[in-house]
């Protein structure tokens, strides 16, 4: 039986590093508060581990009128007894989730996780760079990110240009950056210095004029890693995720390549792929993104190939999945995480929504309104939803 668990505390056990890693008590709760957030990627027969209690009837007609039959069960059940043909599929894999479910199973996974913890690091994303330039893929104006060992180092890059960005090697959704004017301080120096003493390194880059955040999704199957579609999000001026607009592919390309030859993207994914199926498909199976942008450079436009690779399923996957089987063709809409919120406030904004957009489903596709993804219980902090409209 196909096991999906939510556990998007994935990337910090990664940089954490080694077999028992205990999350920060904020990751738990957003791990808690979407458990039930793979309902809407799995396929029918599959089950979600749940972190917390969700009634079995919760959403029960929505899930019939749109043809899903997935159910769930408690994490701590599963992990506790799972079964010989149990298998395992988290949002993202490291040494502390394989040992824990290793522990009980009947049949053990084995998996290359430093190999797979290796290839989250930023680092990975420069190789891609290289890659890509290798194809002819860079633009002139784009320069390679620096890893930087040393506070020295780190100092007299961040001199060096008016505006840079440092990031954590192992970070994710906008966390772990600090975007720097060009002057040394204290405060910077004790951050570095910190991130120096946990993860060894610091990656410095420049800071673009960006007009739009997109990222190309991929899947491994082992051997071969495969396009697997677009998705178009949105973040805040320090780069925190936000949310993901859930539009076809080809809607998405036209927007992003108003100004931009059409046939880059296409370049871009196969080269992209090439370099996977030979980097990742051997110690990895599932989805991968990679996060990309449009920049501005006066009247210029052109799209920065990698940010950063995300090696786990991510919420643009997720958005894109739910765009292909769930929305009519003729809709669009908008997937958000809610974070941070009381559960009194988290419920408002549902029944608000919910009494100013009601759901309407049509040959078993929504066509507008809007819908929770995730149970809002006691207490819950955050919630993901969508927000449907046509045309």
């Amino acid at each position: 039986m196909i096991c999906h668990y939510f556990n998007p505390e994935n990337d910090l056990a990664l940089a954490h590093g080694g077999g028992h890693y205990n999350p920060p008590a904020s990751a738990v709760k957003l791990a808690t508060d979407l458990s039930l957030l793979p309902v809407w990627f799995a396929h029918n027969g599959e089950v979600v581990l749940s972190r917390n209690h969700v009634p079995s009837d919760w959403q029960a007609d929505i899930f019939g009128r749109l043809g899903i039959d997935v159910r769930w069960i408690p994490f701590e059940e599963k992990i506790r007894r799972p079964l010989e043909e149990d298998v395992l599929v988290p949002w993202g894999w490291n040494e502390s989730l394989l040992r824990d479910w290793n522990r009980n199973a009947k049949k053990k996974i084995s998996m290359d996780v430093q190999r797979l913890r290796e290839r989250s690091h930023r680092r990975f994303s420069i190789e891609t760079l290289r890659w890509l330039a290798g194809d002819g893929l860079l633009p002139p104006a784009l320069r390679m990110p620096q890893e930087l060992f040393s506070l020295s180092e780190i100092r007299q890059f961040i001199e060096s240009h008016p505006r840079s960005l440092l990031k954590a090697p192992w970070s994710c959704s906008g966390k772990g950056l600090r975007w720097v004017e060009g002057e040394w301080s204290g405060a910077l120096e004790s951050w570095c210095a910190n991130l120096l003493e946990r993860q060894q390194s610091v990656v410095g880059e420049l800071v673009y004029d960006k007009v739009a955040d997109f990222a190309m999704e991929f899947h491994s199957d082992g051997e071969m890693v495969s396009f697997a579609g677009y998705s178009y999000f949105s973040a805040d001026e320090m780069g925190t995720y936000r949310s993901n607009y859930l539009m076809s592919n080809e809607l998405i390309e036209r927007k992003l390549g108003d100004s931009i030859d059409g046939a880059c993207f296409s370049r871009i994914a196969h080269s992209l792929a090439s370099f996977f199926s030979r980097t990742v498909a051997p110690y990895y199976r599932g989805y991968l993104g990679v996060d990309m942008m449009v920049v501005r450079d006066g009247a210029d436009r052109w799209i920065h190939p990698c940010v950063e690779v995300n090696l786990r399923m991510n919420m643009g996957v997720c958005a894109r999945i739910i765009t292909d089987r769930y929305l009519s063709p003729s809709s669009v809409g908008e997937f958000v995480i809610w974070a941070n919120r009381s559960s009194d406030e988290l419920a408002k904004i549902c029944s608000d929504y919910s009494r100013d957009y009601p759901l309407v489903i049509q040959d078993g596709r929504m066509r507008s309104g809007f819908l929770p993804l995730t149970f809002v219980g006691e207490n819950a902090r955050y919630a993901a939803t969508i927000l449907v409209k046509e045309g």
